[in-house]
């Protein structure tokens, strides 16, 4: 992995609309690209069953011998705690992960966009990730962050556009021979990009003459309306997904689709059990779509908790994930 400048700052309190744990802490992952510095909007979670503070350290090495990150990573339009992200949070905390969950660049709490004009692209989310894995190697970064002298990355769960973003960058460290995650999750992950094409199509008519469209999402505790130029759009459509085939077998996969999304069409859960055969595992939720919400009078069988007079599928999504990892 390239060596990166980064760096870490604390604030003294979280913003007024954010709701921690106690043993969460939001932060800043702050680095530079062109002499241009930037900050990367986090939130750690502490394993509940360690004590992680400097008291609980011996001769520099944390009492957990098998420290593992799990990257939570977000969608378009989207932010660290949407939809699952909160809850899985807790619940890999509570099973000894430390956990990080990010706003990409352009989203959340992070910084804006390197260029406005060509928007959130692929490799910037890259980039982002990068200055996340680098926070595990530098020492200083990592001690003052982890509050551990040794770290890896153990998981990676990601939703839709944040998948590709998960399977592109391990094909990045597996060129650069970087440890990889032992399990990858996706999470309504899209498969064949000429559907986003036809997506932006049907509801922007004309996107690509205007060159972008405008959307709404999250942004410091607001939703609000921004433009997304055609190369965001583009830069996710071109990927070349048979490609991470390559990924190696030591990477378990694990996707989760609604049988009802509306965004991506249930194709993509069959072609990546294709890509992944032989470690590949699937979950399908039944009546749950892109957000894995219900359906028009969805009768609950399951009896989960309802929001915004819909029934919500996440607390299934993130005991199916649990049970994935306790079982592989």
């Amino acid at each position: 992995m390239e060596k990166r400048s980064v760096g870490v700052k604390i604030p003294d309190f979280p913003p007024t609309y954010m709701k921690l744990d106690q043993n969460e802490k939001f932060i800043y992952i702050t680095s530079k690209t062109n002499c241009t510095s930037y900050q990367i909007a986090s939130i750690i979670s502490y394993p509940d069953k360690k004590d992680v503070s400097s008291a609980n350290l011996e001769n520099g090495k944390s009492l957990n011998e098998d420290n593992k990150l799990a990257l939570l990573l977000h969608g378009s339009q989207s932010h660290k705690s949407a939809i699952y992200q909160t809850l899985l949070a807790k619940m890999l905390a509570q099973s000894g992960y430390w956990v990080l969950r990010i706003d990409f660049r352009g989203q959340g709490d992070s910084s804006n966009n390197y260029d406005a004009a060509i928007g959130r692209t692929l490799d910037q989310d890259l980039e982002d990730m990068s200055v996340v894995y680098q926070t595990m190697l530098d020492r200083s970064v990592r001690e003052q962050l982890y509050k551990t002298d040794t770290i890896s990355l153990g998981v990676i769960v990601a939703h839709s556009r944040g998948s590709l973003a998960m399977f592109k960058f391990c094909l990045k460290l597996l060129s650069m021979a970087c440890p990889l995650p032992s399990h990858l999750i996706n999470c309504a992950g899209r498969y064949d990009g000429r559907g986003l094409i036809e997506r932006c199509s049907r509801l922007h008519p004309n996107w690509e003459r205007k060159g972008g469209f405008w959307a709404n999402g999250p942004r410091y505790g607001e939703y609000k309306d921004f433009w997304i130029p055609s190369s965001e759009t583009y830069s996710i459509a071109n990927v070349c997904v048979p490609e991470f085939a390559k990924i190696p077998p030591t990477c378990s996969v694990m996707s989760c689709y609604g049988t009802c999304d509306h965004i991506v069409p249930l194709s993509a859960a069959s072609n990546y059990t294709k890509l992944f055969e032989g470690r590949h595992t699937l979950k399908l939720i039944e009546n749950a779509d892109h957000n894995y919400y219900g359906i028009e009078d969805d009768p609950n069988e399951l009896n989960l908790p309802t929001r915004r007079g819909r029934v919500n599928y996440s607390p299934l999504v993130a005991d199916l994930i649990m049970k994935y990892l306790n079982n592989t």
